[in-house]
């Protein structure tokens, strides 16, 4: 039985689907929250949402701006936003296309360092470039879980390589690996 309020925050680029597909088809309703911020074409409508629902059994959804947090729900940001979270709630703000460098999910995670309401556990997934690093070091300051994709299990692993070399990480898995470690830390957590 899971006391405190947890969030699954996951950041994924190039090659994430296939890495959120392999961590879905292996989790289980477990009383948390998962939200994932991705990079996805501004300008083409994402069917993430939907392809991952045949990946799990918990309910997916797109997010709406102002939208509560619930447990056993996974809530995928939608293209052409970036989104923060703020007194448990998601906001949606439109992404400034000037920038050409997508950093949606610093962005996320840097407010996620910020909230006071629930614990954290963070994973980086595929992904080219560096975004999400910024973020971590945030969260990992705050006490948050950090949770990297194993560099030979990703298409593209300069983004969990960043987030591997840096001072905050405390496990390195595959996609798969990936929920039976989050039981298990909430499990030692929930003890302790």
């Amino acid at each position: 039985m899971v006391t405190n309020k947890y969030i699954i925050a996951l950041g994924a680029s190039a090659g994430g689907l296939h890495a959120l597909s392999e961590f879905f088809d292996n989790t289980l309703p477990d009383a948390v929250s998962y939200i994932i911020t991705t990079h996805l074409y501004p300008h083409q409508k994402s069917f993430l949402a939907e392809i991952l629902q045949t990946h799990s059994a918990l309910e997916i959804c797109e997010v709406e701006n102002n939208m509560p947090i619930q447990p056993n729900t996974v809530y995928v940001m939608p293209e052409n936003k970036v989104m923060s979270i703020a007194e448990g709630r998601l906001i949606l703000s439109d992404r400034d296309l000037s920038i050409k460098i997508n950093n949606a999910i610093d962005i996320f995670f840097i407010s996620l360092a910020k909230d006071i309401l629930f614990k954290k556990i963070v994973i980086i997934l595929s992904g080219m470039g560096t975004d999400g690093t910024k973020g971590v070091i945030a969260l990992g300051r705050k006490g948050g879980y950090i949770i990297a994709q194993n560099p030979g299990s990703a298409e593209h692993d300069s983004m969990p390589g960043s987030v591997i070399a840096g001072e905050f990480i405390n496990e390195v898995l595959s996609p798969r690996q990936m929920p039976s470690a989050i039981i298990d830390y909430i499990s030692s957590a929930s003890k302790s």
